[in-house]
């Protein structure tokens, strides 16, 4: 099983969001800090579009999450101003919208094995412009699901799996979101039968030094840590930092926690028994693939995806970027709020751009036992562990690469 991350989080324009974490609130008032953060955002992304070079670069990694960050914003202030409520709901629109036409490009450079030209070439081939017609459709379907969080018989079907049935506006704002995304990320899989991303280095001698934009390896390394400091800015937004909590109950509500030497040698532990796990899982998931004739994950494609990451650098960057990224925005914004499956099937379907279903089984399963100890420990154990998990598997394809095999 090859990492988790980076994949379509690392290659392209983020679907993942640090999304909407409710919690019932004590100040109705927007702090400085608030305006600070959240002006920074929009500034570094206005400031990325202008200033060139590495800087440029850095000012770019905002733009991932700099209309999540305003939306969770818009939300807590909904809390008791419904023209904030009005405004969050427009904003999810919009970035659904995004995300519609984020997937009908991955679904063109898929069909089409090369990027799209202004105006485009007509290099679908027959039948493509149809197959992407019914992608953009089936999105926009999907992103349509997001009114069911808005239904009270949806939200008491989901109360079992939140074990919480207080549905705040923001709460039910975070239902939408993680239902609507998690579905789109989908459709792609569902309609190609393959990765869109997968399908596209398959398809093109190119499209690895094409996804790699131009940044080489190391430069891709640098924008997995760019992404890593905006995605923690956000964070603080995503939970309500300067309008519901102060600095040390952000913290608390991200579960972000001093670990002593005895959690450490437990994280390493966990670590251990979560590679055994996956081994023999990953066994057992190839096995039934094999057995039913199932597409399984072309494991060539995969390994031109992640090259860039093969290095021992490589496995310290994804092992902090995955550990603490993914682990805050999954584990500790959403789960507390709306349980362990909900999360998990976000974080699950936002791989489906890198790995067909034998792939997705594996992200969840291991999602799953993160969820797990995010709950009886914190985030920040889990967060040990996964990017435990992604250093070990990056340094043992090196050491593979390297002996040749």
């Amino acid at each position: 099983m090859p990492p988790i991350l980076p994949g379509i989080e690392a290659l392209s324009p983020r679907l993942v969001p640090p999304v909407l974490a409710p919690a019932p609130g004590r100040r109705g008032r927007i702090s400085v800090t608030v305006y600070a953060a959240l002006g920074l955002l929009l500034l570094a992304a206005g400031l990325g579009t202008v200033v060139p070079g590495e800087l440029g670069e850095f000012f770019q990694g905002s733009w991932e999450v700099v209309l999540f960050a305003a939306l969770c914003v818009l939300a807590y202030l909904g809390v008791e101003r419904r023209w904030a409520r009005v405004l969050a709901g427009v904003l999810l629109g919009v970035l659904l919208l995004l995300a519609v036409g984020l997937n009908t490009t991955f679904s063109w450079l898929a069909i089409a094995g090369e990027p799209i030209t202004n105006p485009p070439r007509q290099s679908l081939p027959p039948g493509g412009a149809a197959l992407l017609a019914w992608i953009a459709a089936a999105t926009l379907l999907a992103a349509l699901s997001a009114l069911l969080a808005w239904l009270p018989g949806f939200r008491r079907l989901c109360t079992p799996l939140t074990g919480n049935a207080e549905w705040t506006s923001v709460r039910t704002l975070a239902l939408a979101v993680v239902v609507s995304f998690t579905l789109v990320a989908c459709v792609p899989l569902l309609a190609l039968g393959e990765p869109p991303m997968l399908l596209f280095l398959e398809s093109s001698d190119a499209a690895a030094s094409l996804l790699a934009d131009a940044r080489g390896a190391a430069g891709m390394l640098r924008d997995q840590m760019y992404s890593l400091s905006w995605t923690l800015v956000a964070a603080t937004l995503a939970v309500g930092h300067g309008i519901r909590r102060n600095g040390r109950e952000t913290l608390s509500r991200l579960g972000l926690r001093r670990v002593s030497i005895k959690q450490v040698g437990v994280a390493v532990l966990l670590t251990a028994a979560l590679l055994g796990m996956m081994h023999v899982a990953d066994l057992g998931i190839t096995q039934v693939w094999q057995h039913f004739g199932w597409r399984m994950t072309d494991g060539r494609a995969l390994e031109a995806l992640f090259d860039p990451f093969i290095s021992p650098l490589g496995a310290v960057v994804i092992g902090i970027c995955a550990g603490v990224g993914e682990e805050v925005a999954v584990r500790g914004i959403l789960q507390p709020r709306l349980g362990i499956l909900l999360p998990n099937l976000l974080f699950t379907a936002l791989h489906a751009y890198q790995y067909n279903w034998d792939g997705l089984l594996a992200v969840f399963l291991i999602g799953l036992v993160l969820g797990l100890i995010r709950k009886r420990t914190s985030t920040t154990v889990s967060a040990m562990v996964h990017g435990g998990y992604d250093f070990v598997l990056v340094i043992l394809a090196v050491l593979e690469s390297g002996s040749g095999g």
